[in-house]
Protein backbone atom coordinates (compact mmCIF):
# COMPACT_ATOMS: atom_id res chain seq x y z
CA UNK A 1 0.00 0.00 0.00
CA UNK A 2 3.30 2.64 0.07
CA UNK A 3 2.66 3.35 -3.46
CA UNK A 4 -0.53 3.81 -3.30
CA UNK A 5 -0.53 6.23 -0.32
CA UNK A 6 2.16 7.87 -2.23
CA UNK A 7 0.08 8.71 -5.21
CA UNK A 8 -0.35 12.49 -5.85
CA UNK A 9 -3.73 14.88 -6.90
CA UNK A 10 -4.69 15.11 -10.25
CA UNK A 11 -2.21 16.43 -12.49
CA UNK A 12 -2.06 17.00 -16.33
CA UNK A 13 -3.16 14.29 -18.64
CA UNK A 14 -1.20 12.60 -20.53
CA UNK A 15 -1.98 11.46 -24.07
CA UNK A 16 -4.43 14.82 -24.44
CA UNK A 17 -5.99 15.23 -27.28
CA UNK A 18 -6.32 18.66 -29.31
CA UNK A 19 -8.44 20.27 -31.57
CA UNK A 20 -11.26 21.44 -29.17
CA UNK A 21 -11.76 24.77 -27.01
CA UNK A 22 -10.12 25.40 -24.05
CA UNK A 23 -13.13 25.15 -21.95
CA UNK A 24 -15.19 23.05 -23.32
CA UNK A 25 -15.03 19.02 -24.42
CA UNK A 26 -16.78 18.10 -27.85
CA UNK A 27 -17.76 14.54 -28.57
CA UNK A 28 -19.37 13.58 -32.38
CA UNK A 29 -19.68 10.84 -34.41
CA UNK A 30 -21.65 8.76 -36.95
CA UNK A 31 -22.78 5.31 -35.26
CA UNK A 32 -24.74 3.49 -37.62
CA UNK A 33 -27.30 0.58 -36.83
CA UNK A 34 -29.16 1.64 -33.57
CA UNK A 35 -32.69 1.48 -35.75
CA UNK A 36 -33.22 5.10 -35.28
CA UNK A 37 -32.74 5.12 -31.50
CA UNK A 38 -31.64 7.08 -29.12
CA UNK A 39 -28.08 6.62 -27.17
CA UNK A 40 -27.42 7.96 -23.36
CA UNK A 41 -24.42 9.80 -22.51
CA UNK A 42 -24.22 9.84 -18.67
CA UNK A 43 -20.75 11.13 -16.65
CA UNK A 44 -20.18 12.90 -13.21
CA UNK A 45 -19.74 16.56 -13.33
CA UNK A 46 -18.70 19.07 -10.17
CA UNK A 47 -22.36 19.89 -9.80
CA UNK A 48 -23.99 16.34 -10.43
CA UNK A 49 -24.67 13.62 -12.95
CA UNK A 50 -25.33 14.39 -16.60
CA UNK A 51 -27.14 12.75 -18.52
CA UNK A 52 -27.57 13.50 -22.50
CA UNK A 53 -30.40 11.92 -24.86
CA UNK A 54 -28.34 11.65 -27.84
CA UNK A 55 -30.75 11.32 -30.92
CA UNK A 56 -28.63 10.17 -33.86
CA UNK A 57 -29.79 11.81 -37.34
CA UNK A 58 -28.65 9.65 -40.31
CA UNK A 59 -26.42 7.77 -37.36
CA UNK A 60 -25.09 11.38 -36.65
CA UNK A 61 -24.99 12.79 -33.23
CA UNK A 62 -23.08 15.47 -30.78
CA UNK A 63 -22.55 17.41 -27.98
CA UNK A 64 -20.33 19.13 -25.60
CA UNK A 65 -19.77 20.39 -22.11
CA UNK A 66 -17.28 21.71 -19.76
CA UNK A 67 -14.93 19.45 -17.46
CA UNK A 68 -11.45 20.81 -16.53
CA UNK A 69 -10.12 17.46 -15.33
CA UNK A 70 -10.46 13.99 -16.91
CA UNK A 71 -14.05 12.32 -16.93
CA UNK A 72 -15.32 9.10 -17.94
CA UNK A 73 -18.46 9.14 -20.22
CA UNK A 74 -20.16 6.03 -20.24
CA UNK A 75 -22.81 5.38 -23.02
CA UNK A 76 -26.01 2.87 -23.08
CA UNK A 77 -28.02 2.06 -25.53
CA UNK A 78 -32.06 2.70 -25.55
CA UNK A 79 -32.87 -0.03 -23.07
CA UNK A 80 -29.90 1.38 -20.73
CA UNK A 81 -27.35 -1.68 -21.37
CA UNK A 82 -24.03 -0.24 -21.55
CA UNK A 83 -22.75 0.72 -24.87
CA UNK A 84 -19.12 1.66 -24.71
CA UNK A 85 -16.91 4.36 -22.77
CA UNK A 86 -14.13 7.56 -23.45
CA UNK A 87 -12.22 9.73 -21.51
CA UNK A 88 -12.57 13.47 -22.43
CA UNK A 89 -11.51 17.05 -20.83
CA UNK A 90 -11.53 20.38 -22.15
CA UNK A 91 -9.81 20.97 -25.38
CA UNK A 92 -10.61 17.32 -26.51
CA UNK A 93 -12.73 17.07 -29.83
CA UNK A 94 -13.34 13.19 -29.96
CA UNK A 95 -15.29 11.44 -33.17
CA UNK A 96 -16.68 8.18 -33.00
CA UNK A 97 -17.67 5.91 -35.68
CA UNK A 98 -18.62 2.38 -36.21
CA UNK A 99 -21.55 0.03 -36.08
CA UNK A 100 -23.81 0.53 -32.85
CA UNK A 101 -24.05 -3.03 -32.16
CA UNK A 102 -20.27 -3.62 -32.44
CA UNK A 103 -18.75 -1.54 -29.79
CA UNK A 104 -15.99 -3.10 -29.19
CA UNK A 105 -14.88 -2.49 -32.86
CA UNK A 106 -15.94 1.39 -32.88
CA UNK A 107 -12.97 3.56 -34.30
CA UNK A 108 -11.86 6.56 -32.43
CA UNK A 109 -10.34 10.28 -33.53
CA UNK A 110 -8.95 13.16 -31.69
CA UNK A 111 -7.63 11.66 -28.35
CA UNK A 112 -4.05 9.32 -28.51
CA UNK A 113 -5.53 8.33 -24.90
CA UNK A 114 -8.90 6.66 -26.23
CA UNK A 115 -7.34 5.85 -29.48
CA UNK A 116 -5.22 3.19 -26.95
CA UNK A 117 -8.12 2.37 -25.49
CA UNK A 118 -10.14 1.37 -28.41
CA UNK A 119 -7.00 -0.69 -29.84
CA UNK A 120 -7.02 -2.84 -26.57
CA UNK A 121 -10.84 -3.32 -27.07
CA UNK A 122 -10.50 -4.58 -31.01
CA UNK A 123 -7.50 -6.77 -30.09
CA UNK A 124 -9.17 -8.05 -27.78
CA UNK A 125 -13.08 -8.32 -29.17
CA UNK A 126 -13.53 -11.89 -28.87
CA UNK A 127 -12.97 -12.02 -25.46
CA UNK A 128 -14.80 -8.34 -23.99
CA UNK A 129 -17.85 -9.85 -26.16
CA UNK A 130 -18.24 -12.94 -24.27
CA UNK A 131 -16.65 -11.73 -21.15
CA UNK A 132 -19.96 -9.17 -21.23
CA UNK A 133 -22.28 -11.82 -22.48
CA UNK A 134 -21.53 -14.04 -19.53
CA UNK A 135 -21.25 -11.03 -16.94
CA UNK A 136 -24.58 -10.01 -17.92
CA UNK A 137 -26.20 -13.36 -17.35
CA UNK A 138 -24.58 -13.81 -14.15
CA UNK A 139 -25.94 -10.65 -12.90
CA UNK A 140 -29.13 -11.71 -12.44
CA UNK A 141 -28.44 -14.32 -10.00
CA UNK A 142 -25.33 -16.37 -8.98
CA UNK A 143 -22.27 -15.76 -11.43
CA UNK A 144 -21.67 -18.86 -14.21
CA UNK A 145 -18.82 -20.50 -13.84
CA UNK A 146 -18.01 -19.87 -17.41
CA UNK A 147 -18.32 -16.30 -16.43
CA UNK A 148 -15.27 -17.17 -13.76
CA UNK A 149 -13.20 -18.29 -16.29
CA UNK A 150 -13.86 -15.70 -18.97
CA UNK A 151 -12.71 -12.97 -15.76
CA UNK A 152 -9.42 -14.88 -14.65
CA UNK A 153 -8.44 -14.72 -18.59
CA UNK A 154 -9.02 -11.01 -18.74
CA UNK A 155 -7.52 -10.17 -15.98
CA UNK A 156 -4.46 -12.13 -16.92
CA UNK A 157 -4.53 -10.39 -20.73
CA UNK A 158 -4.90 -6.38 -18.74
CA UNK A 159 -1.89 -7.78 -16.41
CA UNK A 160 0.60 -8.58 -19.13
CA UNK A 161 -0.64 -5.11 -20.95
CA UNK A 162 0.07 -3.29 -17.50
CA UNK A 163 3.71 -4.84 -18.00
CA UNK A 164 4.26 -4.05 -21.11
CA UNK A 165 2.79 -0.32 -21.29
CA UNK A 166 4.08 0.70 -17.53
CA UNK A 167 3.87 4.19 -19.21
CA UNK A 168 0.71 4.13 -20.45
CA UNK A 169 -2.77 6.42 -18.32
CA UNK A 170 -4.73 2.79 -20.24
CA UNK A 171 -2.88 1.07 -18.15
CA UNK A 172 -4.47 2.73 -14.93
CA UNK A 173 -7.58 2.91 -16.59
CA UNK A 174 -8.02 -1.17 -17.76
CA UNK A 175 -7.28 -1.66 -14.08
CA UNK A 176 -9.98 0.51 -12.67
CA UNK A 177 -12.29 -1.44 -15.28
CA UNK A 178 -11.11 -5.02 -14.37
CA UNK A 179 -9.42 -5.60 -11.65
CA UNK A 180 -9.63 -2.75 -9.10
CA UNK A 181 -11.78 -3.44 -6.10
CA UNK A 182 -12.74 -6.98 -7.95
CA UNK A 183 -9.60 -8.76 -7.67
CA UNK A 184 -7.05 -9.27 -4.54
CA UNK A 185 -5.99 -6.04 -3.07
CA UNK A 186 -2.03 -7.50 -2.82
CA UNK A 187 -2.69 -8.37 -6.54
CA UNK A 188 -4.11 -5.01 -7.51
CA UNK A 189 -1.26 -3.44 -5.75
CA UNK A 190 1.67 -5.28 -7.23
CA UNK A 191 0.18 -3.99 -10.76
CA UNK A 192 -0.12 -0.73 -9.44
CA UNK A 193 3.82 -0.31 -8.44
CA UNK A 194 4.71 -1.59 -12.36
CA UNK A 195 3.50 1.90 -13.47
CA UNK A 196 5.76 4.67 -14.31
CA UNK A 197 5.91 7.76 -12.41
CA UNK A 198 4.90 10.09 -14.65
CA UNK A 199 0.76 7.90 -14.93
CA UNK A 200 1.06 7.90 -11.60
CA UNK A 201 1.22 11.88 -11.66
CA UNK A 202 -1.17 12.03 -15.01
CA UNK A 203 -4.99 13.27 -15.43
CA UNK A 204 -5.87 9.00 -15.32
CA UNK A 205 -4.41 8.61 -12.17
CA UNK A 206 -7.79 9.68 -10.67
CA UNK A 207 -8.93 5.85 -11.09
CA UNK A 208 -6.41 4.57 -9.01
CA UNK A 209 -7.06 7.76 -6.49
CA UNK A 210 -11.20 6.61 -5.87
CA UNK A 211 -9.42 2.82 -5.40
CA UNK A 212 -6.83 4.50 -2.33
CA UNK A 213 -9.34 6.37 -1.09
CA UNK A 214 -11.67 3.28 -0.66
CA UNK A 215 -8.86 1.10 0.76
CA UNK A 216 -8.55 3.77 3.62
CA UNK A 217 -12.12 3.63 4.03
CA UNK A 218 -11.98 0.02 4.30
CA UNK A 219 -9.43 0.28 6.87
CA UNK A 220 -10.60 2.86 8.86
CA UNK A 221 -13.69 3.48 11.20
CA UNK A 222 -15.47 5.59 8.47
CA UNK A 223 -19.16 6.00 9.98
CA UNK A 224 -22.00 6.47 7.59
CA UNK A 225 -23.46 9.94 7.00
CA UNK A 226 -26.58 11.15 8.51
CA UNK A 227 -29.15 10.50 6.30
CA UNK A 228 -33.50 12.13 6.40
CA UNK A 229 -34.95 10.34 3.43
CA UNK A 230 -37.74 10.89 1.92
CA UNK A 231 -40.57 8.46 1.27
CA UNK A 232 -43.29 8.04 -1.49
CA UNK A 233 -45.88 9.38 0.78
CA UNK A 234 -43.67 12.48 1.68
CA UNK A 235 -42.87 11.55 5.07
CA UNK A 236 -39.65 11.63 6.26
CA UNK A 237 -37.56 8.39 7.65
CA UNK A 238 -34.13 8.90 9.37
CA UNK A 239 -31.87 5.90 8.16
CA UNK A 240 -30.92 3.87 11.45
CA UNK A 241 -28.38 1.03 10.95
CA UNK A 242 -29.00 -0.20 14.41
CA UNK A 243 -32.32 -1.44 13.46
CA UNK A 244 -30.41 -4.24 11.64
CA UNK A 245 -27.27 -6.55 11.92
CA UNK A 246 -26.02 -4.87 9.04
CA UNK A 247 -27.15 -2.36 6.36
CA UNK A 248 -27.04 -2.57 2.38
CA UNK A 249 -27.55 0.93 0.64
CA UNK A 250 -27.66 1.26 -2.84
CA UNK A 251 -27.18 4.25 -4.32
CA UNK A 252 -28.85 5.14 -7.75
CA UNK A 253 -30.61 7.92 -9.98
CA UNK A 254 -33.68 7.09 -12.02
CA UNK A 255 -32.48 9.89 -14.56
CA UNK A 256 -29.19 8.06 -14.92
CA UNK A 257 -29.58 5.17 -17.40
CA UNK A 258 -28.40 1.59 -16.34
CA UNK A 259 -28.42 2.67 -12.65
CA UNK A 260 -31.37 0.56 -11.59
CA UNK A 261 -28.97 -3.13 -12.71
CA UNK A 262 -28.57 -3.52 -9.57
CA UNK A 263 -32.35 -4.55 -8.64
CA UNK A 264 -31.93 -8.15 -9.69
CA UNK A 265 -29.47 -8.45 -6.48
CA UNK A 266 -31.11 -6.28 -4.21
CA UNK A 267 -34.28 -8.39 -4.38
CA UNK A 268 -32.07 -11.96 -4.17
CA UNK A 269 -30.83 -10.37 -0.62
CA UNK A 270 -33.52 -9.07 0.20
CA UNK A 271 -35.27 -12.32 -0.27
CA UNK A 272 -32.21 -14.34 1.29
CA UNK A 273 -32.28 -12.44 4.55
CA UNK A 274 -34.59 -11.34 7.35
CA UNK A 275 -34.85 -7.18 7.88
CA UNK A 276 -33.71 -7.97 11.21
CA UNK A 277 -30.32 -9.34 9.67
CA UNK A 278 -29.93 -7.47 6.73
CA UNK A 279 -31.61 -3.62 5.76
CA UNK A 280 -31.81 -3.14 2.62
CA UNK A 281 -32.36 0.38 0.94
CA UNK A 282 -32.37 1.98 -2.17
CA UNK A 283 -31.51 5.71 -2.28
CA UNK A 284 -32.05 7.70 -5.87
CA UNK A 285 -29.97 11.01 -5.80
CA UNK A 286 -32.70 11.95 -9.09
CA UNK A 287 -32.42 16.02 -8.54
CA UNK A 288 -36.58 16.23 -8.99
CA UNK A 289 -38.59 13.51 -6.10
CA UNK A 290 -40.94 13.76 -8.96
CA UNK A 291 -38.66 11.48 -11.51
CA UNK A 292 -38.00 8.99 -8.83
CA UNK A 293 -41.78 9.21 -7.82
CA UNK A 294 -42.85 7.78 -11.79
CA UNK A 295 -40.31 5.09 -11.46
CA UNK A 296 -41.13 3.49 -8.07
CA UNK A 297 -44.46 4.41 -7.23
CA UNK A 298 -46.06 0.98 -8.91
CA UNK A 299 -43.16 -0.95 -7.32
CA UNK A 300 -43.88 -4.01 -5.08
CA UNK A 301 -40.41 -4.96 -4.25
CA UNK A 302 -39.26 -6.04 -0.79
CA UNK A 303 -36.60 -3.45 -0.30
CA UNK A 304 -36.55 -0.04 0.86
CA UNK A 305 -36.55 2.74 -1.63
CA UNK A 306 -36.45 6.23 -0.54
CA UNK A 307 -35.09 9.42 -2.36
CA UNK A 308 -32.29 11.87 -0.88
CA UNK A 309 -33.10 15.26 -1.14
CA UNK A 310 -30.03 17.43 -2.29
CA UNK A 311 -28.60 14.50 -4.27
CA UNK A 312 -24.97 14.36 -5.66
CA UNK A 313 -24.39 17.21 -3.51
CA UNK A 314 -25.86 16.47 0.08
CA UNK A 315 -22.66 17.05 1.93
CA UNK A 316 -22.74 13.32 3.02
CA UNK A 317 -22.91 12.06 -0.26
CA UNK A 318 -19.96 13.70 -0.97
CA UNK A 319 -18.54 12.31 1.85
CA UNK A 320 -18.30 9.09 0.96
CA UNK A 321 -16.69 10.10 -2.55
CA UNK A 322 -19.43 8.28 -4.80
CA UNK A 323 -17.86 8.18 -8.23
CA UNK A 324 -20.62 6.54 -10.60
CA UNK A 325 -24.52 4.95 -9.97
CA UNK A 326 -25.59 2.17 -8.58
CA UNK A 327 -23.26 2.55 -5.89
CA UNK A 328 -23.24 -0.18 -3.31
CA UNK A 329 -22.47 0.30 0.61
CA UNK A 330 -22.61 -1.98 3.35
CA UNK A 331 -22.34 -1.01 6.66
CA UNK A 332 -22.51 -3.07 10.70
CA UNK A 333 -25.01 -2.38 13.14
CA UNK A 334 -22.80 0.03 14.47
CA UNK A 335 -23.12 2.14 11.29
CA UNK A 336 -19.81 1.94 10.29
CA UNK A 337 -18.61 1.55 6.47
CA UNK A 338 -17.68 -2.33 5.78
CA UNK A 339 -17.03 -1.77 2.22
CA UNK A 340 -17.94 0.14 -0.52
CA UNK A 341 -17.83 0.46 -4.22
CA UNK A 342 -17.90 -3.14 -4.95
CA UNK A 343 -19.23 -5.43 -7.35
CA UNK A 344 -22.88 -7.11 -6.32
CA UNK A 345 -20.74 -10.20 -5.83
CA UNK A 346 -17.99 -9.06 -3.45
CA UNK A 347 -20.46 -7.12 -1.91
CA UNK A 348 -22.67 -10.39 -1.24
CA UNK A 349 -19.46 -12.22 0.08
CA UNK A 350 -18.80 -9.30 2.68
CA UNK A 351 -22.51 -9.35 3.96
CA UNK A 352 -22.07 -13.09 4.59
CA UNK A 353 -18.86 -12.97 6.17
CA UNK A 354 -20.58 -9.76 8.49
CA UNK A 355 -23.67 -11.47 9.38
CA UNK A 356 -21.48 -14.67 10.44
CA UNK A 357 -19.11 -12.53 12.89
CA UNK A 358 -22.32 -10.98 14.51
Amino acid sequence: MNRIGAILCVGVLLFSGCGGKDNEFVVEGTINNLGGRPLYAVYGLENGIVVDTLRPQNGFVSFKNSSPTLIPIQFYYFDKTPFTQIYVQNGDRIELSGDGQDPFGLKVKGSSLNKELFKFNQENKELLQAWLAERNASASGRRTRRYDQLNDELREVVATYVGKHKDSPVSAILLDNYLLGEAADSYCDSLIALLDEQVLAGGAVFVLERYRQDRLMQQGDTVLPHFSLATVADTIDVLDPQESKATLLCFWAAEAPGSQKYDSFLKKVSERYDPSDLQVVDISLDRDSAVWKSRVEADSVRWVRRWLKGGYLYSGVKSLHIHSLPYLLLADSAGRVVVRGLSPDSIEQHIGRLLKEE
